[in-house]
């Protein structure tokens, strides 16, 4: 019995219900706690009224706002009473509040951006142990520090530490070390209750407490011992104490510890403190202290901070949150400084203003790591960069401090966090993603479901319920794989369950727990690696982090081999457009569609008219069915919807226009819509006009899916052999035909923003009249000289015209006399068109002049001429073949470079004549040992021959030993059988076949594994990575070329790469290499009239060859050179 498709949640469940307890709570919640006293002097008092707070809707579509480079927002409209010697009452409107679209990201200035979750430690107090040196008598021995930190939500860092001598100390980061039996003392507790309270001997009480005689001494001791002593305010000592200790941790503006943290304590303590009290009391430090003694004599052990129950996670809705308080606060501020500047009566509207809160949200969104372009190369870069979980950012730990323990796999991440998903690099470990089933509690906790057990029987019956780490140490869990029977028994005898982090063996009776599925572990795109069970996991790292890289194809196809979860990809996303009503489609477009709905509830009408009615629509053969008490019609509506035809027979409906409910539907659709990584989405409508569509059907598919499963690349007939030396280290040899047949054609978009100078010297003329362009150029562009939407352009094509006027020259007599006779203007004119770039060509698809259309369309005439507009933005759609240098890969991080693109007739063949379309090197498989992939390939092959499609759940195992192996052969066994041949299953080498050389005609010596496999195009081009150059800038520091392709930089020529040269004998080369075009700089300047004056090219001394002999003569070597 496999339940995962009952309980797989909606993968973008957790931001969407993080946004709106956002806008639901969130918001009111911190309007409330808005302090209503303005200035006291004056008696001015602002009051909100967060109940009644309402929402506007959204100036534009979301298309439209990352068309025209807009944000897409909403207003809050809030009541607000302003209290002095008059009230007034105004609704004030909050502008620019981003707003999350439906698929779960923002639209911040026309780029789609997501807040990724951060994953924090949880406010509260936490031990710790320190192993530290010290020296006693020639030998070195560890003692052991014993200090907890409480933690704040907001506020400083407080440290309780135990030092060799066993005198505890307070501290926090901007204050010295106090004792802390003198800081309870200046707290206000006695001496006899610390005593009392405490109970351990091993302190030096006698000494400390007998010199203390009263609060007031105390105070004044940690005075002389604090930095405060120095301060200049100008305050008695008792009250500059009385801050020192009291407004730093007892103050709810200076600190907050926080509900959770409030919880924690509670808990941790098992002493009951108000829940709504946030700040630290005497009895917190007391009980600290207490548990620190209890750790100390190891009554009691220190806590594991890489424990899920000691994190917590903050979602977009409490970011948002967070940034809305600080937003708030800076409007306070705002308010309380124009009242103080102004003496006159205030109005409300005068004095309240939203720009502190745009600011703060546009900073957040501007400026913090969490808020990231979203990654749209795929619908699975989406959907997995929403699910991401960084502790990164504001509040979160470095990638340059972050030890090594913190970036490793605990036990309490199973189910919650995928352990295997994580980015290569700085970032590993650091950044993760969410499970497929794990939850996040109104806490923060992420939680995970299991089912219950009773003597060794699962309850299916009681659902699932969701278990954070906290309470993962009262039981114990068995995973899923388990073998069971079907309705949920479980073997009776011993297994293996996992106590806290421990993984012991019990007997089945005693069990509490298991999970609900054999993937519970992974994230989405772990998951979708079919026999991801036999990889190594860090080659199923590579090929989770690769299929979020792989682009749309014009011709996709649905993997042979997968895991079931394809369609609940494309579903949770929304990716594809749907019908949100059944009905007759009456218009259809690229884009736009147009439904007839009818619809009409037929138990408030009489039955013999309704009876009466379908009897008449029976007579003219019309199609009608019920469903969900609804009677729906396809028909064709003409004229007006007054007659209804159907096959050359009318139906007059006036005397039935009651009974049908006609509702018109008009669904907008865009095409060539353009991502943040350049990659297409095009629409491929599904459906005919004059057909029948239902409610939730699709009507378009994207590139990257296919029958609403998700697509990212080809089935590709492949074999592991070696061929001449072109597959040698993981590069791949391709076959032509798939290029020929755009197999792997890929859509992308070039952005173009071509600004117009307007400034006051020089102001650009936009204009068609382009000297020196042909007449074939010039048709392409408009009456203005902007390309026309559609064209086609190459290298050198010129977008947009342009004419920038020369400054006066000094013109002769006679020059001036022939411009006086010809009426002509002395002015010229310099051509600054812009015009495609190098190795960029496509189709125009979209021209947009920054204003808006309607206003557009009625001065568009002036607006060229005065130069009133300063952008202009041109789409470029461009179609990308796959070529040499291209990158590919698999699903289990089997990666290559095409090193050559072979013509079929020159590729090995099958027995059956069928040529392959790609081979791989035999070597990439034992060593990286990923044997999924030739698990998933020789599935493929019998899946092509059964015109069969696999869904295979990993971990697989469970239903028995050696099954994965056990399905493919018998798979191969069954297309050998139903094809009628044989040579597909060999019994003496199975998964392997014949293949027959193209050049001789004679099969190979061995049998050769053979298969289909999913082959992805990795959004890695060629196109826009290769680079030359000749010459170009320099480092003014070293003197050398600068690297990368945008600084239109040179290739390193390291070590390795002068062995190579080296051994080609290539001497000439390498000294050009070394000297020329590296930092000789006399003779770079001098070789290009060398070279045209046909003379020798000298060479002189290099920069680098001069350093090193100032650094060896600064070790006093006097080294001396002779020609």
């Amino acid at each position: 019995m496999y339940l995962t498709p009952l309980f797989l949640p909606n993968f973008l469940k957790l931001q969407r219900r993080s946004f709106i307890n956002f806008l639901n709570y969130g918001i009111k919640n911190e309007i409330q706690e808005y302090p209503s006293l303005l200035d006291k002097k004056k008696k001015i008092y602002l009051y909100f009224y967060p109940k009644f707070y309402q929402f506007n809707l959204p100036f534009d579509s979301c298309q439209n706002s990352i068309i025209y480079s807009k944000t897409y927002t909403c207003n809050i409209i809030i009541p607000v009473k302003l209290k002095q010697d008059k009230q007034e009452i105004a609704w004030i409107n909050i502008n620019n509040i981003p707003i999350m679209t439906n698929k779960c990201h923002f639209i911040i200035n026309g780029s789609p951006r997501i807040l990724m979750s951060q994953i924090t430690r949880a406010p509260g107090i936490y031990y710790h142990k320190d192993e530290r040196r010290a020296r006693s008598q020639k030998k070195i021995r560890l003692n052991s520090i014993y200090y907890a930190d409480i933690i704040a939500e907001r506020g400083n860092w407080l440290r309780l530490e135990i030092d060799i001598k066993n005198i505890i100390w307070i501290k926090t980061k901007k204050t010295l070390k106090l004792p802390i039996l003198m800081t309870l003392q200046a707290l206000g507790i006695k001496t006899n209750q610390i005593l009392d309270f405490i109970q351990f001997p091993i302190l030096n009480l006698k000494n400390n407490i007998n010199n203390i005689s009263s609060q007031k001494e105390a105070l004044l001791r940690t005075r002389n011992l604090s930095k405060l002593n120095k301060t200049s305010i100008n305050l008695n000592p008792w009250n500059k104490n009385r801050i020192l200790v009291f407004e730093k941790f007892t103050d709810p503006i200076f600190y907050d510890l926080g509900k959770i943290g409030r919880l924690q304590m509670n808990k941790r303590f098992h002493y009951y403190n108000n829940i709504d009290s946030h700040i630290l009391t005497p009895i917190d430090l007391l009980l600290s202290v207490k548990f620190l003694l209890k750790i100390k004599n190891k009554i009691e052990n220190v806590d594991d901070i890489d424990n899920l129950k000691n994190k917590r996670v903050k979602i977009v809705g409490e970011l948002l949150q967070n940034q809305f308080k600080i937003a708030l606060i800076r409007l306070q501020r705002f308010i309380k400084r124009k009242v103080a500047n102004n003496q006159k009566i205030y109005k409300l509207n005068n004095l309240f203003s939203s720009t502190p809160i745009n600011t703060t949200l546009s900073e957040f969104f501007g400026i913090n790591p969490l808020s990231q372009f979203m990654d749209e190369i795929n619908p699975l870069a989406i959907i997995t960069h929403k699910r991401r979980v960084s502790a990164l950012g504001f509040g979160g730990v470095s990638r340059d401090t972050a030890t090594l323990t913190l970036r490793s796999i605990h036990p309490t991440l199973q189910g919650r966090i995928c352990p295997i998903e994580t980015p290569e690099g700085k970032n590993a470990g650091l950044v993760n993603s969410f499970s497929l089933f794990s939850n996040v509690n109104k806490y923060g906790f992420i939680e995970t479901p299991f089912f219950s057990l009773y003597n060794g029987k699962i309850l299916y019956e009681m659902g699932i319920k969701y278990i954070s780490a906290t309470q993962e140490n009262l039981i114990n869990i068995l995973s899923y794989d388990i073998k069971k029977t079907r309705i949920g028994f479980l073997p009776n005898n011993l297994l293996p369950i996992r106590i806290e982090d421990k993984i012991e063996e019990l007997d089945s009776k005693n069990i509490n727990v298991i999970g609900i599925s054999r993937i519970q572990m992974l994230s989405i795109a772990t998951s979708l690696i079919p026999f991801m069970e036999h990889n190594d996991a860090n080659r199923i790292l590579m090929g989770s982090n690769m299929q979020r890289q792989a682009v749309p194809l014009l011709k996709p196809e649905v993997c042979i081999v997968g895991t079931g979860l394809e369609k609940k990809i494309i579903r949770d996303l929304e990716e594809t457009i749907k019908s949100n009503s059944s009905g007759f489609i009456n218009y259809l477009s690229l884009k736009k569609i147009i439904i007839y709905s009818f619809i009409r509830q037929y138990k408030k009408y009489n039955k013999q008219n309704i009876n009466s009615f379908f009897m008449r629509f029976k007579k003219i053969n019309s199609f009608f069915y019920l469903r969900n008490n609804c009677y729906s019609f396809n028909i064709r509506l003409l004229n007006n919807l007054k007659v209804i035809v159907k096959k050359r027979k009318t139906l007059n409906i006036s005397e039935y226009s009651s009974l049908i409910n006609i509702q018109k539907i008009s669904k907008q659709l865009y095409d060539y819509t353009s991502s943040n990584q350049g990659t297409c989405s095009i629409n491929r409508i599904r459906v005919n006009e004059g057909g029948w569509i239902k409610k939730g059907e699709s009507i378009s598919n994207g590139l990257s899916n296919y029958h609403n499963e998700i697509a990212l690349g080809y089935n590709l007939l492949l074999g592991y052999i070696s061929w001449k030396g072109y597959n040698f280290e993981d590069a791949v040899i391709f076959n032509k035909k798939l290029v020929t047949n755009n197999i792997y054609t890929s859509t992308h978009i070039e952005k173009f923003d071509i600004e117009i100078k307007t400034d006051q010297q020089n102001n650009e003329i936009i204009t068609p009249n382009i000297q020196g362009i042909s007449l074939q150029c010039k048709k392409k562009l408009d009456l203005y000289g902007i390309i026309k939407i559609g064209s086609c352009v190459y290298n050198g094509d010129i977008l947009v015209g342009k004419l920038i006027p020369n400054k006066k020259t000094f013109l002769s007599p006679y020059r001036k006399l022939l411009y006086e006779i010809l009426q002509k203007k002395t002015e010229t004119y310099k051509d600054t068109s812009f015009r495609v770039p190098k190795t960029k060509r496509g189709r125009v698809t979209f021209v947009d002049y920054s204003i808006t259309d309607l206003f557009f369309s009625q001065l568009k005439k002036n607006i060229i001429q005065d130069n009133k507009y300063s952008l202009i933005k041109v789409h470029l759609l461009q179609n990308r073949r796959i070529q040499i240098g291209d990158k590919i890969s698999g699903r289990h991080g089997n990666k290559g470079v095409i090193s050559n693109i072979v013509i079929e007739s020159s590729m090995p063949y099958l027995l059956d004549g069928s040529t392959l379309d790609l081979l791989l090197n035999p070597l990439g498989v034992p060593s990286r040992m990923n044997i999924g992939q030739v698990l998933e390939c020789i599935l493929g092959l019998s899946g092509n021959y059964l015109q069969k499609h696999y869904r295979i759940i990993p971990f697989d195992e469970t239903f028995g030993f050696e099954i994965s192996r056990n399905l493919v052969y018998s798979q191969l066994f069954f297309a050998g059988i139903k094809t009628g041949e044989n040579w597909i299953f060999d019994i003496k080498s199975p998964g392997k076949n014949r293949l027959i050389d193209p050049d001789s005609g004679v099969q190979f010596d061995q049998p050769i594994t053979i298969g289909k496999a999913y082959i992805l195009k990795l959004i890695h081009l060629i196109e826009e990575k290769i680079h030359s150059r000749s010459t170009g800038p320099y480092s003014l520091v070293t003197q050398q070329p600068l690297k990368g392709k945008s600084k239109q930089g040179g290739q390193r020529i390291g070590e390795m790469e002068v062995w190579a040269l080296e051994g080609y004998g290539a001497a000439y080369t390498l000294h050009e290499i070394l000297t020329t075009k590296s930092d000789d700089i006399r003779s770079r300047q001098k070789v290009m009239t060398s070279i045209i004056n046909n003379n020798s090219v000298k060479f002189g001394t290099t920069e680098t060859f001069k350093v090193l002999i100032r650094e060896l003569q600064s070790l006093c070597l006097n080294l001396q050179f002779f020609e």
